[in-house]
């Protein structure tokens, strides 16, 4: 693969590059996620979690369970903090996503990359390291003391992806609470 970096901004606008495969000519632009794409990203978070299940869920569910639970995610640029969804865009489509968050605690500021995903048909060309390229970028023009990447023991090609861009193993034990779902606790009798 060429990289050609034509429009790269602080400001992360975009970082466009060209990519050589079976001798065509493919223009590939990582920015930004537009107003108006965000049931594109919907799509790609419930292809990510229906891949993700088999690391971790004892229960598997239907890609269509996955899909009717992210077209009513909701996405913002408004949380704590920031909200940074960068796109790889293959002539036109959407091939993947880096969602990043930014928090400043007040004693210091962090990154994640929340979601990382690329279309199965469009791995392998390179579009994965740029994503993981300009979220270190972002990062750093964030001026962020650390950023972080989750994934699980079991997905080798995301921690070697995640190495391969510089993040490192910690020595850190992460726990998790999941709350569990209203329709899941029971009610409380009435005492009247």
């Amino acid at each position: 693969m060429i990289r050609i970096c034509l429009d790269w901004k602080s400001s992360f606008e975009q970082l466009v590059f060209n990519t050589y495969a079976s001798h065509v000519e493919k223009i590939v632009v990582i920015r930004q996620m537009k107003h108006g794409e965000e049931n594109e990203i919907r799509t790609l978070y419930a292809k990510l979690s229906f891949e993700d299940q088999t690391l971790w869920r004892k229960q598997t569910k239907l890609i269509a369970e996955y899909l009717a639970e992210a077209s009513e995610m909701p996405i913002t640029e408004e949380i704590k903090g920031k909200n940074v969804i960068l796109v790889a865009e293959e002539d036109g489509t959407i091939a993947g996503f880096c969602w990043c968050t930014i928090v400043d605690r007040g004693v210091d500021k962090q990154a994640e990359i929340a979601e990382f995903y690329v279309e199965k048909e469009y791995r392998g060309r390179g579009l994965g390291s740029e994503l993981l390229a300009a979220a270190r970028q972002l990062f750093t023009d964030e001026k962020v003391e650390a950023a972080f990447a989750w994934t699980h023991q079991g997905n080798r090609e995301a921690i070697e992806r995640y190495k391969s861009a510089g993040f490192e193993k910690v020595d850190q034990l992460v726990m998790a609470f999941i709350p569990p779902r209203k329709e899941r606790i029971p009610e409380t009798p009435s005492t009247e």
